[in-house]
């Protein structure tokens, strides 16, 4: 009989945080393209984001969310597999992650709109769909298949475990927020201080590569707990 997984936070997090320290360097590389350099486009480059929500449009919700999160995909599945299968190249990797990308991608936009319809019944079943959809991007990487075989083998791979996924990912939006926040307010600061010093452009630079720094991070961080919980589930759920 095969023993339960562990799925604990503190446990899916120390995994997470070995996985990356493991080999951070290869994993940034593969990641930073994807996401550190388009964050870094869009902000320096883009229209500036809106203000408030009389200005959202369509076309600043495609530059500043869509088109970043659907690049950085490619970077995450990279990084599952290479989390997942350590022995294999980042050539290889990338390889693989462009070869499933339309359809990963299809999925994955599927899942959000899923959790978003939850959402906006209560809040909390958005969530929970989030939490029982929680490895699907390690899914892709590694078994791929159609949208429909990826999203059935995630539910059922999760199967009894969505509370406890769900708590690890509050807990997790909650770091993250703590941190944007914190960055925020450094990079508004740093910003301020060049504007004083009339150094504005590398003021808006460094706000910028602070921004990105942290989407890269927070990349990487959910794709290597993607990779944590897929190996810590896949076995059982053959």
């Amino acid at each position: 009989m095969t023993p339960p997984a562990d799925l604990t936070s503190g446990s899916i997090w120390q995994a997470t945080i070995g996985a990356l320290r493991a080999d951070f360097g290869t994993l940034f590389a593969v990641a930073a393209p994807f996401t550190l350099l388009v964050s870094m486009l869009v902000t320096l480059y883009g229209p500036p984001p809106p203000e408030k929500l009389a200005d959202l449009t369509l076309r600043t919700v495609v530059l500043w969310n869509l088109v970043p999160a659907l690049v950085a995909t490619i970077g995450q599945l990279a990084i599952v597999r290479l989390v997942v299968r350590p022995e294999e190249a980042p050539r290889t990797a990338l390889a693989a992650a462009f070869a499933v990308l339309p359809v990963s991608t299809a999925a994955l936009l599927l899942s959000g709109v899923a959790s978003g319809l939850g959402a906006l019944l209560f809040i909390v079943p958005g969530l929970y769909i989030s939490a029982r959809l929680f490895p699907l991007v390690a899914v892709a990487a590694i078994e791929g298949g159609d949208i429909g075989t990826m999203l059935r083998r995630c539910w059922d791979m999760t199967d009894g475990r969505g509370l406890a996924l769900l708590w690890f990912l509050l807990l997790a939006v909650a770091f993250l927020l703590f941190a944007t926040i914190l960055i925020g307010g450094a990079s508004a600061a740093i910003s301020a201080a060049a504007t004083l010093l009339g150094l504005a452009p590398i003021g808006h630079f460094l706000s910028a590569l602070a921004d990105a720094a942290l989407r890269t991070f927070g990349a990487m961080a959910y794709a290597a707990a993607a990779a944590v919980v897929y190996l810590r589930l896949a076995p059982a759920a053959r």
